[in-house]
């Protein structure tokens, strides 16, 4: 119980009589205002140090707990600055929505030493997500007694034997993805959030967010491969990059996310864009990771892709959906995590990299968007899958 709250117990509506504001103001009169205004001024000088980070602003806080510091030097710039909480036990926020369909969430990869950081995750999931079929796939050779602590009447492991010869860890992603979702297929699930280790959720009432996003923006013409749109967040979703689709968080209809990690290897897939492992490229674009299950996918859809700027904008438009960062409230503790707009905002281009939401719905509205005006080239890689023409500087 805080001080003010013993206070309020013991003198009820005259508790405001005792805080220090108002006995320092019996003490000094008139020039409390003005002592108070100049030490305020003076406090402003060590306007640089931030020590009480959870502190309530108009009546609530953003944290509940935290004993450090920021220290901010920035001249220049403007520093804002966000927290999330670590642990489970300060993490309060809960969600209310009520849907019939249970969602599948497939955390897949590895796991190694983010085990402590996936527990708390877990943790938080059963406060966010009300009615969830938690998955995790991961790999035999991982700490498995360990890990088995985490399971749950709604915490499933699925531990997969590695694949041999996987090629930049791109039939790991294939392999443990498609087992969860063939696990969760097995359960009658019907819809499936695939997230990682490396990554938390940390936005309540999401289900029917996502639903009511698919619900909002139905795939525009007839289709009778896929069910919906797969809706991802901005990050590492990038504008200039062919295909470029992020695979970190993907939300989607488990049939779609089924043809999408499709457990056809990668070497084997290669044949059908017509290269091999010693020639990854295609149109100076590294047939790899995302742009190769982006693409993969794609080209089930819809046959040969030009692999042009356009079309890329185009499949954007017509079987995908980008939502921005911030509306999942994503955390991904890997890649410079506490820039938290990397790769979303610059004020150092043109343009910033990622797509987001305000993006992705003038293509969907079919908008003259005039991206080619800042920039009229794609992203282009040389044989180590190095950038060698944008953001060069």
């Amino acid at each position: 119980m805080t001080i003010k709250d013993k206070l309020k117990k013991l003198f009820g509506k005259n508790s405001y009589k005792f805080r220090l504001k108002n006995i320092l103001g019996l003490l000094f009169g008139k020039n409390f205002f003005l002592i108070r205004a100049k030490f305020k001024l003076f406090l402003k000088r060590f306007d640089f140090l931030h020590l009480n980070l959870e502190k309530k602003i108009e009546h609530q806080r953003i944290v509940q707990k935290e004993k450090g510091l920021i220290i901010d030097l920035t001249k220049d710039n403007y520093l804002t600055y966000h927290l999330r909480p670590k642990k489970a036990q300060n993490f309060f926020l809960e969600s209310t929505c009520a849907i019939d369909e249970k969602i599948g969430i497939i955390i897949q990869g590895p796991i190694g030493n983010m085990f402590n950081f996936l527990k708390e995750t877990i943790e938080i999931y059963n406060k966010i997500f009300k009615n969830s079929f938690i998955i995790i796939s991961t790999w035999e050779s991982e700490d498995q007694l360990k890990i088995n602590t985490l399971r749950k009447e709604n915490v499933h492991i699925i531990y997969n034997k590695e694949p041999a010869d996987s090629i930049l860890n791109i039939d790991h992603q294939i392999y443990s993805t498609n087992s969860g979702l063939v696990y969760a297929k097995e359960n009658n699930l019907k819809f499936i959030l695939k997230t990682r280790p490396d990554i938390r959720i940390n936005k309540n009432n999401l289900e029917t967010y996502l639903l009511s996003l698919l619900k909002t923006f139905p795939i525009k013409e007839e289709n009778n491969l896929i069910n919906s749109r797969i809706i991802v967040p901005s990050l590492t979703t990038f504008k200039y990059r062919l295909y470029g689709l992020t695979d970190i968080v993907m939300f989607g209809h488990i049939n779609d996310l089924l043809i999408y990690f499709d457990k056809k290897n990668f070497i084997e897939s290669l044949s059908d864009f017509k290269i091999n492992k010693n020639n990854l490229l295609i149109n100076e674009t590294p047939v790899v990771a995302e742009i190769f299950l982006c693409s993969r996918y794609l080209k089930k859809l819809k046959g040969d892709l030009e692999w042009t700027l356009d079309d890329w904008w185009k499949c954007l438009e017509k079987y995908f959906c980008v939502v921005d960062n911030s509306s999942l409230d994503v955390f991904w503790n890997k890649y410079d995590w506490n820039y938290e707009y990397r790769y979303i905002r610059t004020y150092s281009d043109k343009f910033a990299r990622s797509v987001d939401f305000q993006d992705w719905l003038s293509l969907y509205n079919k908008y003259e968007n005039n991206w080619k005006l800042a920039c009229n080239d794609h992203e282009r890689y040389n044989e180590n899958r190095q950038l060698i023409n944008l953001f060069k500087d």
